[in-house]
């Protein structure tokens, strides 16, 4: 893998892993001010954020024709 190859990686997990960081963040900081539609909202985003990590990971170790 090529270093622009490896960059290009890191970026495309980097960025959903933000997403859950933050939006953890969120509810760990508004724990008992946030309602429960705004906590809904937050969880959907980390487990979306989730699945596009796990997505590119599989595309990763997928074995190549």
């Amino acid at each position: 893998m090529t270093d622009e190859e490896l960059h290009k990686l890191a970026h495309d997990l980097r960025t959903p892993l933000t997403v859950v960081e933050g939006f953890a963040r969120m509810l760990e900081r508004g724990e008992g001010k946030l309602s429960r539609e705004d906590r809904a909202e937050f969880l959907a985003r980390i487990l979306e954020a989730a699945r596009q990590m796990g997505d590119i990971i599989d595309g990763i170790t997928r074995p190549r024709a």
